[in-house]
């Protein structure tokens, strides 16, 4: 087989002369610094801009500021202006420049950044640039909507937090109340898990918490407070469930959340009790809150008929409940030849029973009565006690 002729002497000079040469100019561009640290500033071209200027530099820093907005950069005139606001010994006029340069090479970094298309975590690191404070928190709002938008919600609340943490008295803590709520409680309806670990209820539950924390006047408390306890409810973590609805009902006395608040805290009080013989205390309470809500809600207006005789559904439990209870206690007694104990919770019993118009219990405790051979009304006397 012909091999083909070598390649001609001028020919390999050229291609090494080439090679060298593409070699060189890629190290260049490998070892050269950014546009903002290249040598000095010619009519158009690029200057390193430093973190800090003299008083001396800042007219010049102004300059540059001008001309890059005008050339659309508005990254390198927001970096001239973050400068020259470090300088010190500054006259009042000119301090007063360097503000408001400041302030439009800010404004139109935020409009360039809030463009179709651009990344909001780029508009969101304004927030921890020594900005104008209003600039950097309207400007993570919108960078935090816009990650919510975008299907980020945790990093959006993670942004909120952040401008608080920066600037805790903030212009726009209204809006960011409204935005945390309503984020909060769209999380709150995603029931989606991940490996059985990761529950977007708990990110719901962490915003919901930190709303009701900073923002306790945001419209939107009430239900955040509602949504928390069903959250704890549904984890079965009673008293945290148990304290959200007691606040609601204690810092939102106007809420339509309210009646329905007070049905619930009883209901999840008898939910969380396991043993009647040991958590009597909590049966009386839970009596005594359904039995104050029958007395306060019914006929009221936005009070729906169905709640109502859900709570003396619960009415009606609470009492079987410590009608069992002591009815257990009364046989407690019997054991230990405490007349008088058994006869008095034995009525009791009884007396609980008849109002949750149960007939099996009321038997029981009739049946208990006799037992104890009761012929006169009322409980016997203590030994030593004239009846």
């Amino acid at each position: 087989m012909r091999r083909a002729a070598p390649p001609k002497r001028s020919e390999r000079v050229n291609a090494s002369t080439r090679s060298r040469s593409g070699l060189l100019a890629l190290a260049a561009l490998l070892l050269a610094p950014s546009c903002k640290t290249v040598g000095s500033w010619v009519p158009g071209g690029p200057e390193r801009i430093p973190s800090t200027l003299s008083a001396e530099k800042v007219p010049h820093a102004l300059e540059r500021a001008e001309y890059e907005l005008g050339a659309g950069d508005s990254e390198r005139a927001l970096d001239w202006m973050r400068a020259a606001s470090q300088a010190t010994g500054l006259s009042s006029e000119m301090r007063e420049q360097v503000r408001l340069m400041l302030d439009r090479a800010a404004e139109q970094r935020v409009r360039d950044l809030s463009a179709p298309g651009s990344d909001p975590e780029d508009l969101g690191d304004l927030v921890g640039m020594d900005l104008p404070r209003q600039i950097a928190v309207s400007a993570g709002l919108e960078a935090a909507r816009r990650m919510w938008a975008e299907g980020e919600p945790i990093d959006a609340y993670h942004l909120v937090k952040k401008i608080d943490t920066k600037y805790p008295l903030h212009h726009e803590r209204q809006a960011t109340g409204i935005f945390l709520g309503d984020l909060g409680l769209e999380l709150s309806k995603d029931h989606t898990k991940f490996l059985f670990f990761y529950d977007r209820q708990e990110d719901a539950a962490e915003v919901l918490e930190y709303l009701i924390l900073n923002y306790p006047r945001a419209p939107r408390c009430d239900e955040a407070y509602a949504t928390l306890a069903r959250i704890y409810e549904d984890d079965r973590e009673w008293s945290y469930a148990i304290d959200r609805l007691e606040k609601l009902v204690l810092n939102h006395p106007d809420s339509p959340l309210r009646a329905q608040s007070e049905a619930n805290i009883p209901r999840l009080r008898l939910a969380s009790i396991e043993s009647p013989e040991y958590d009597r205390g909590a049966l009386e309470r839970a009596r005594t809150e359904l039995e104050a809500w029958l007395r306060n809600w019914p006929g009221r207006n936005g009070v729906a008929p169905e709640l109502e005789g859900r709570v003396r559904l619960d009415l009606a439990d609470s009492l079987r409940r410590l009608a069992d209870s002591d009815r257990g206690i009364a046989n407690f007694y019997i054991r230990v030849g405490n007349e008088y104990g058994a006869r008095r919770h034995a009525d009791r019993a009884l007396a609980e029973a008849r109002q949750a118009e149960d007939p099996g219990r009321v038997q029981e405790a009739e049946e208990l009565l006799r037992e104890l051979g009761a012929e006169q009304v009322g409980p016997v006397a203590p030994p030593g006690v004239a009846p």
